[in-house]
């Protein structure tokens, strides 16, 4: 999934359609490389309609949702490899895990971008990618978000998705005056030429999901919080996999009828037959949906060993093994001024001001100092140096 795999994409077919293409390509391409032995398919492909002040779409994003996991063999799925398999390739990531075992990785290069989510427990990694928006007419920005990419809540209903006063297009100037006059969002919370209903953000809390909801519901997805419906749905048969669930539960709709929804997913042991658990809010209505299905039993297992640091680049005069080289200010007494101390790692020479270009590895054989163009190597090198101090 190169950069230049996208222009060409871009280039040769710039409609929706084509661009799509070539990002389920690329997932599944990239699912089945970190994952070998394990079923990768495409869940489900659709559209989103982007509008503006009228009824009819003024253009369109695809979507694609693939997933990977074990037919007959739950297995737990490393981030790691995700993570460097994007950045490798110039995608810009970020990654977060919320403390109760799920993790997600958000990753974008020019107007693609895709959602990479590993549920609680063994078995499912979904990567939901989206291409940008091509417009049907005049050439418009990117909006903020589209049904189907909106995150904790439900689009804006008054601005589509946009951020922006539709009456003046974001510029704070009233149309109905010539554009020279102050549009009446000017006057709302959000700033001129910011949606008022949603402060600009493109996007609203959904309704009847609180904030505990929404930060710690995995933690109660096998039912021990307590006996909301959100976490305890009825168990349904009939399902081998926990893959083979999710393939079903991503076609089911709402009672809105809306099928859009960020699924969350858990696979937990229960008794004597394994549980797989969906869960989510409706990006159409704000309904918080669930699911449940028992599975047939196998014992779970544990979680790997976290894989150790990386080895340092070697000297390239000496061949010796280098220190990581650390700057900016230290208190005394904390794990870095102790890995100082200890020749763990070594101060940069230009002190608390460290330039993008300066040197990041140091030999102590030989003195010389050089960068590494690999930034992620350092940081784990760096991160499990910090981890072994002493703490006293």
């Amino acid at each position: 999934m190169t950069g230049e795999g996208v222009r060409k994409a871009r280039s040769a077919e710039p409609a929706a359609p084509g661009s799509a293409v070539w990002l389920r390509e690329g997932l599944l391409e990239l699912a089945s490389a970190l994952y070998p032995g394990l079923r990768s398919v495409v869940v489900r492909e659709w559209s989103d309609a982007v509008r503006l002040r009228g009824p009819e779409p003024v253009g369109e994003r695809s979507l694609v949702l693939v997933a990977v996991g074990g037919g007959d063999r739950p297995v737990f799925l490393a981030m790691d490899e995700v993570v460097d398999a994007f950045a490798a390739d110039g995608w810009t990531v970020s990654r977060w895990e919320d403390g109760s075992g799920e993790e997600r990785v958000a990753a974008g290069r020019e107007d693609f971008e895709v959602r990479v989510h590993a549920g609680r427990g063994p078995g499912l990694v979904t990567f939901t990618g989206w291409t940008p928006v091509v417009f049907t007419g005049r050439s418009l920005r990117q909006p903020r978000f589209t049904l189907s990419t909106v995150g904790g809540g439900v689009l804006c209903a008054d601005c589509h998705g946009w951020g922006a006063c539709l009456d003046c297009e974001g510029t704070g100037r009233s149309r109905r005056a010539g554009g020279w006059g102050r549009c009446w969002c000017i006057a709302g919370n959000a700033g001129p030429g910011s949606c008022v209903e949603c402060g600009g953000k493109g996007c609203v809390t959904a309704e009847g999901t609180s904030q505990r909801d929404e930060r710690h519901g995995v933690s109660d997805v096998d039912g021990s919080g307590g006996a909301d419906a959100f976490h305890r749905p009825p168990i349904e048969e009939g399902h081998g996999s926990h893959l083979d669930a999710f393939l079903d539960v991503a076609h089911r709709s709402c009672a809105c009828g809306e099928f859009r929804c960020l699924w969350r997913n858990a696979l937990v042991e229960a008794g004597d037959h394994l549980v797989s658990r969906f869960f989510g809010t409706c990006q159409g209505c704000a309904a918080r949906r669930a699911y449940a299905f028992a599975l047939p039993f196998q014992r779970l297992p544990g979680p790997p060993d976290p894989p150790g640091p990386p080895e340092p680049p070697p000297c390239p005069h000496c061949a010796g093994v280098p220190v990581p080289l650390v700057g900016g200010l230290h208190l005394p007494g904390s794990a870095m001024m102790r890995a100082l101390e200890a020749g763990s790692v070594a101060a940069c020479d230009s002190g608390c001001q460290v330039s993008p270009d300066d040197p990041n590895w140091r030999c102590p054989s030989c003195g010389h100092a050089w960068r590494d163009a690999d930034a992620r190597r350092r940081d784990r090198i760096l991160r499990a140096i910090l981890a072994d101090v002493p703490t006293s």
